[in-house]
């Protein structure tokens, strides 16, 4: 049975525009009661009266679509004053809709809802087909990062994982949200469960429904679930059974599988750099590459010491580098070039070469400052950095040998002086200067003159002819040294291209020790062994053709090691390009005092005895170096030099027969190693520098990427089959537009009524302030 009330007191609905005007609104006239009738959402045609109550005995006023409200006069309302005078205490959308502020609103006009948009399948294929394509798409990326710097790789490999990061976050949460509305729609039911003070909130709806892809506001949903009453599971066990919580935490485990998907595929691409060298960008720069005028002053200061046969002073205590470098060899054309490796002080801001003769300057053993400062500053440097390619000029040495052809003709083992003495006929010198394109130089087709030659006992072997002779190789003492060597400079660098120098080796060896050896004579008297067993002395000779000249070449300074050559770039004294791509970066270096090229005409003259000094004492040297190997005990004994110098056999009496192009090579390597470091001193030279590249290298690990895939799949597919459904039968609803139109306008969700009304052109902080404490509620 219906209750009555008095009649409700406030502001009356004016007329209709298509009111008939026989019933005016007055002042003193009865409130007009709005009644209804209108098509429900199911189809069927349903009455509804003005005002009615539910089961608290709350009073509502309907919405009524598609209907246009009918004025009715007091005597006509079904309700008596004492009704009509309580207030209802909440406030449905009707009547906001119905307010005679917007008289342009015509509830005739609204059209029926429609879901629209891409529904679950959808979005779960779509999902499935962005996990399969995930893998070609981030392929894509990962070769166009390849062999780009380390920037670039990054670049792309980052925009890659970024992008597929993103597609596949957004289609996870778009699958998730439905769990978060469900979620939010949940708690709102079982907060309009309870009897006392029932629904939620506006402030906190709000916030609930703020993003349907949030963490914020799930995180929100999820305390205030715990401190709202009838979201508890023993309040709700009778209706609702369902593990909100668990739902909810699962929403969130998405949002933070979204926010690290693009993180976990920039792990599961590896990024490795490689450096790699190149020769078309570089810059010039200036090393010590060759000798100051300093240094020649001070070398010319030496000269009377070096030439002073008393002391045998050697040039290996007057430098700072302790040890000499090694030797570095590189083919071209037929010959093979010889260099000494550059060291580390030449590249070093006022480093020096070995040539600085310094007479104050020791070696290593006794005076390291130099050398201590270097380890020094390579081991305050912790981080390995990328190197670089230097081309500059340098001396190197090319060699041709030949064996002297007659050793009856062109050697006499023993004169009456005890002398030894080698020839060397004209056509084999013509040969060696053929080898290398050089005319034979006028000084060798005149006639010899043996009488400064030979001692004034000694005599030619009857089967020489004089007139085919070129050169005397050298005589040689009988001091038993199985092996002796012998230089013979023979130009100082007039044309400015290099030097030119004989050199010639006398093998002598006992029988005894060689018995596989052949040689081109033998001595004529014998000579008894260790047992006193009569033996004879074998002899063997050759001469050398060797050549110092400038080089263009390249050498690697890394960062981690000692520089050493890679390659020859060409023949000549300055810098000349490998390719036609090379360009110079920063500006050209202008300096009067760094030398763009090798020059030997500069140093003609007085110089030039300087340059012999070097040549003829380096040579010296290097003999001295390799009679210390020979068993001065004994007589003419082999040692490790000799057999080094034929295609040996086991053991110390392997030796067979002199190898010239063996011997050239041991010749080379001990000039290029005692000589020509000493042609380097503190002179600057012009240098390029091909600074190396880093690139990188992009790969995915095909393991793990499958793996993430599939992880993300399953959890895509996860939200969309198992969104779970609304307490008490309820259809789903969402948070779009179209849910809260169903809700409101079908009288689901019901308010209070605020207790000043809202007006017009509100700021959102007061329509906050005037709402927010308003609660609303499920009515199912």
């Amino acid at each position: 049975m219906k209750r009555t009330g008095s009649r409700p007191s406030g502001p009356r609905l004016p007329p209709s525009p298509e009111s008939p005007p026989s019933v005016p609104a007055t002042p003193t006239s009865p409130m007009p009661i709005l009644s209804h009738s209108t098509m429900g959402i199911t189809g069927k045609s349903h009455v509804y009266s003005p005002i009615a109550d539910d089961e608290d005995g709350i009073q509502h006023v309907p919405i009524v679509p598609n209907r246009r409200p009918q004025v009715l006069s007091v005597a006509d309302a079904p309700y008596n004053d004492s009704r009509l005078s309580r207030r209802s205490q909440y406030l449905t959308i009707s009547e906001a809709v119905h307010d005679s502020s917007q008289p342009e609103f015509d509830p005739e006009r609204l059209y029926p809802i429609d879901s629209g948009g891409v529904g679950k399948g959808g979005l779960a294929s779509i999902h499935v087909v962005l996990c399969l394509i995930a893998y070609p798409i981030l392929q894509i990326f990962v070769v166009i990062a390849r062999n780009k710097s380390l920037f670039w790789s990054r670049l792309f490999v980052g925009a890659g994982c970024g992008l597929l990061g993103f597609v596949l976050g957004v289609s996870l949460l778009q699958l998730g949200r439905n769990i978060l509305e469900a979620a939010t729609w949940a708690t709102v039911i079982h907060q309009s469960k309870i009897p006392d003070g029932p629904g939620v909130k506006l402030r906190d709806l709000a916030a609930h429904t703020s993003d349907a892809t949030s963490s914020l506001s799930a995180l929100r949903l999820l305390w205030d679930r715990n401190t709202y009453k009838g979201a508890a599971r023993d309040y709700r066990r009778t209706y609702d059974r369902r593990p909100w919580t668990l739902f909810i935490l699962f929403f969130l485990l998405l949002v933070g599988t979204t926010a690290c998907l693009s993180f976990v595929f920039g792990r599961v691409v590896t990024i490795k750099t490689s450096v790699t060298r190149q020769d078309e960008i570089y810059e010039e720069i200036s090393i010590k590459g060759d000798m100051s005028d300093v240094d020649i002053q001070k070398a010319n200061e030496l000269m009377a010491s070096f030439n002073d046969t008393r002391i045998t002073w050697t040039l290996a205590p007057f430098s700072a580098h302790g040890g000499l470098p090694s030797v570095s060899s590189f083919t071209y054309g037929n010959d093979t070039v010889y260099f000494a490796e550059t060291i580390l002080s030449q590249l070093l801001p006022g480093g020096s070469g070995f040539g600085t003769f310094d007479e104050k300057t020791t070696a290593v053993s006794t005076d390291s400052t130099q050398q201590t400062s270097v380890k020094i500053e390579r081991a305050a440097t912790s981080s390995v950095e990328p190197g670089s390619t230097l081309r500059f000029p340098k001396w190197g040495i090319r060699i041709k040998c030949a064996r002297i052809p007659d050793g009856n003709a062109d050697m006499i083992p023993r004169g009456n002086s005890t002398l030894t003495y080698v020839f060397v006929p004209r056509d084999t010198l013509q040969g060696l200067f053929s080898w290398f394109e050089m005319p034979l130089p006028g000084v060798f087709n005149a006639p010899l003159n043996m009488s400064n030659i030979m001692a004034p006992n000694d005599t030619l072997p009857a089967t020489t002819k004089p007139e085919d002779l070129a050169m005397s190789a050298g005589k040689f003492y009988d001091n038993g040294v199985a092996h002796s060597l012998f230089s013979s400079p023979l130009t100082m660098g007039q044309e400015g291209n290099g030097w030119v120098s004989l050199e010639a080796v006398l093998v002598r060896m006992n029988t005894t020790y060689a018995p596989n050896g052949t040689f081109l004579r033998y001595s004529d008297q014998s000579v008894p062994d260790m047992d006193g067993n009569p033996t004879r002395i074998g002899y063997d000779a050759a001469i050398c053709l060797e050549l110092y000249e400038p080089w263009v070449i390249e050498v690697y300074n890394s960062t981690v090691g000692a520089p050493s050559s890679t390659r020859i770039v060409g023949k000549g004294p300055s810098i000349v390009n490998a390719n036609s791509n090379e360009r110079l970066i920063k500006k050209k270096l202008n300096d009067p005092n760094v030398k763009s090229k090798l020059n030997s005409t500069g140093l003609v003259g007085a110089v030039n005895k300087i340059i012999k000094v070097i040549l003829i004492i380096s040579s010296e040297y290097t003999n001295s170096d390799t009679y210390q190997d020979n068993g001065r005990d004994s007589y003419y004994v082999p040692s490790p030099t000799i057999l080094s110098y034929c295609d040996a056999g086991e053991g110390a009496t392997g030796y067979t027969v002199l190898s010239e192009d063996l011997f050239a090579t041991s010749r080379a390597m001990a000039d290029a190693s005692n000589v020509l470091p000493y042609f380097v001193g503190s002179g600057d030279s012009l240098a390029r520098r091909y600074s190396d590249r880093v690139l990188s290298t992009a790969d995915i690990e095909p393991v793990q990427m499958i793996v993430v895939l599939i992880i993300v799949l399953f959890m895509g597919v996860l939200a969309a089959l198992f969104v779970p459904k609304l307490p008490l039968a309820v259809p789903r609803r969402g948070f779009e537009l179209y849910s809260w139109m169903a809700a409101f306008y079908a009288d689901e969700l019901v308010g209070e009524r605020p207790a000043i009304g809202m007006g017009r052109n509100m700021e959102i902080q007061e329509i906050t302030e005037l709402v927010g404490n308003l609660k609303f509620r499920y009515v199912s």
